[in-house]
């Protein structure tokens, strides 16, 4: 993948899926942690574990650096066990969220720079199983906005979904026709997003290839609110959602753009001089602005 991918990475999908340092079953009933990361091999949802999903799935959780809560001492395999099936065995509260599994319930956690860590070794998983797939050989001449519009859908989906359309649009560079067709269910929740945001980017892909632009180089648009809260969001103005509601957390952020940068705190975002000055401070990162 382009290096501009693993740059914005974390910036696209920590407000879709939260940063949790510890462990907690996902709607599913999946064990899990970090940035939407399933630790759990389990086949079934919303089920118990055989004895070798459970195996596969301790060795899975054991991939991380876990420490003890309050004395920040390293977790043993036993320790790490004992938590995942404490997780495991709730799976009443899997529809009740993460919090639900915050402590006193958890006793382990991992610290970010370790949550960040797995994210890039899951990625790069991904990735290598996404591009052993005929449809996807190309994947390394793409333009970044068709990548990470795809690692996105892997990312929910997993690197072996089946959407035959989309494959054969992907495999011909049609990137219209995979917006069209790179939607996923269910639509609920941050999916909405997380689907509204792979659509966007496979359009911007069609304009970087037929404009000729860098294809390693990841555009953003900031014709409306939606764009405009992920060029925020690039540029480290935190916490946000990339929702395309224009209220007052995005008015508070863009107000903070504005202050940092000598501009009028006016909290509106499509005023030239805003444009502008987001307009440079992305294209100083290396984005393209279209």
């Amino acid at each position: 993948m382009h290096q501009s991918i693993r740059d914005y990475w974390i910036s696209f999908n920590d407000p879709l899926e939260g940063r949790v340092h510890f462990m907690y079953q996902d709607t599913k009933g999946y064990v899990s942690t970090g940035i939407g990361n399933k630790i759990d091999e389990t086949r079934r949802d919303n089920s118990a574990p055989t004895a070798e999903e459970r195996a596969a799935s301790l060795a899975s959780a054991g991939r991380l650096r876990w420490l003890v809560n309050g004395t920040d001492t390293e977790a043993g395999p036993d320790e790490i066990a004992a938590e995942w099936d404490t997780v495991k065995s709730h799976l009443e509260l899997a529809a009740s969220g993460h919090l639900a599994f915050q402590p006193p319930l958890t006793s382990l956690h991992v610290e970010d720079e370790e949550i960040d860590r797995h994210v890039f070794e899951k990625l790069d998983e991904m990735e290598a199983v996404l591009t052993s797939r005929p449809e996807f050989a190309d994947f390394g001449s793409w333009p970044a906005n068709a990548q990470l519009a795809t690692l996105s859908m892997c990312w929910a989906l997993g690197p072996a979904f089946h959407f035959p359309k989309f494959q054969g649009h992907v495999a011909e560079r049609n990137w219209v026709g995979a917006a069209d067709e790179s939607h996923f269910t269910p639509d609920v929740g941050t999916i909405v997003i997380r689907n509204k945001l792979d659509r966007a980017h496979f359009l911007l892909a069609d304009t970087v290839e037929t404009q000729g632009l860098p294809v390693e180089q990841l555009a953003l648009s900031l014709s409306d609110v939606f764009g405009v809260q992920g060029a925020l969001l690039a540029l480290g103005f935190r916490p946000l959602s990339q929702d395309g509601f224009d209220g007052p957390r995005t008015q508070g952020k863009v107000r903070e753009f504005q202050s940092a940068n000598g501009l009028a705190e006016t909290g509106a975002f499509d005023d030239p001089d805003t444009v502008g000055s987001l307009a440079g401070r992305l294209a100083g990162l290396g984005f393209i602005v279209v």
